[in-house]
């Protein structure tokens, strides 16, 4: 019998409409194969109601784990599911959820030995400023100038064998403790960046390196190196590659139109009374109504948050 395949990630104060199209595109193309586990954290009845008719399994982030940025916390969650149940798993995917959709499948076939898919990015590490901030700020100079010439490595999505992808994890959450590296604002993607080019991961196995010239994620960042037709979006811009992800798509206001199209709820189910008396989810509807162009919703949503009881100063648009 295949085992299954398993997509894993974060969601952090996010009102339904930002991770909207990751859960309806993930349904369409991955629902027969993969398993969904999602750590939350701060979001509203009406959003965990939307995860659960996704069939995603919603596991609360324990209080101890909230300090720190949510980036570098996540590793230690992944790892702790893999080691108890990751053995049920083929191949696994840890993505992030805002900015991300689905137009293919993730997975396909079966794995011929053990590997690591890497996210490309089209910029160097010194052109980026983030990275090289990040990266010269976590790991000092004389590791910065070893690495700057090399593109930049995204930590938002990271998929591979499970056996892999355990040991990858495990080697995150150790670096990000280890206290000979100075901690900055956003530690995980110039550790993941350490940990890769210094041939530190993976142990074993091959390194499936994807670029916007070919493979299964197009990572389009800001320069956007995209074309797109009626359905689909394609990279490099005028090339055939359809990728199965599609990440940082948020960078393009042109898309939010074909993403709406695509990958929003055409019409969307609410159980209006068990929201009555929630402040939090008739603002999570009304915002997410207002992205789909739901505007019958919206109105109703509104109304009703108006007069729910609310904190003082909880402003309906102020997300």
């Amino acid at each position: 019998m295949k085992q299954k395949n398993l997509i894993m990630g974060v969601v952090n104060h996010y009102w339904w409409y930002q991770m909207e199209p990751f859960f309806v595109s993930c349904s369409i193309h991955n629902s027969q194969d993969c398993d969904i586990i999602i750590f939350v954290k701060d979001i509203s009845v009406y959003a965990r109601d939307k995860l659960g008719e996704y069939h995603v399994r919603a596991v609360d982030i324990p209080d101890d784990r909230e300090n720190g940025c949510p980036n570098d916390r996540r590793y230690g969650l992944y790892y702790e599911i893999l080691k108890a149940i990751g053995q049920i798993y083929e191949q696994v995917l840890l993505s992030d959820t805002r900015d991300v959709f689905f137009q293919a499948p993730m997975f396909s076939g079966t794995l011929s030995e053990p590997y690591l898919g890497v996210a490309v990015e089209s910029s160097r590490i010194a052109e980026s400023g983030w990275n090289r901030r990040w990266m010269q700020e976590r790991f000092g100079m004389n590791v910065y100038d070893k690495v700057k010439d090399k593109n930049v490595l995204c930590s938002g999505t990271i998929w591979g064998s499970t056996d892999v992808i355990l040991e990858l994890c495990k080697a995150m959450v150790e670096n990000l403790s280890d206290s000979h590296f100075s901690l900055t604002d956003i530690n995980d993607q110039a550790t993941y960046q350490y940990l890769l080019y210094n041939g530190i991961i993976p142990s074993r196995g091959t390194v499936s390196f994807c670029t916007l010239m070919g493979g299964r994620v197009a990572t389009i960042g800001l320069k956007g190196d995209y074309s797109k037709d009626r359905d689909s979006i394609f990279s490099p811009a005028g090339g055939n590659n359809r990728p199965a992800l599609v990440h940082q798509w948020d960078r393009h206001k042109e898309l939010y139109p074909f993403v709406r199209e695509h990958y929003r709820e055409k019409h969307a189910k609410i159980r209006w009374k068990r929201y009555l008396n929630d402040y939090l989810s008739l603002k999570d509807i009304a915002l997410s109504s207002y992205y789909g162009k739901h505007f019958v919703n919206m109105f109703i949503a509104s109304f009703l948050y108006l007069i729910a009881r609310k904190p003082k100063g909880d402003r309906l648009w102020r997300k």
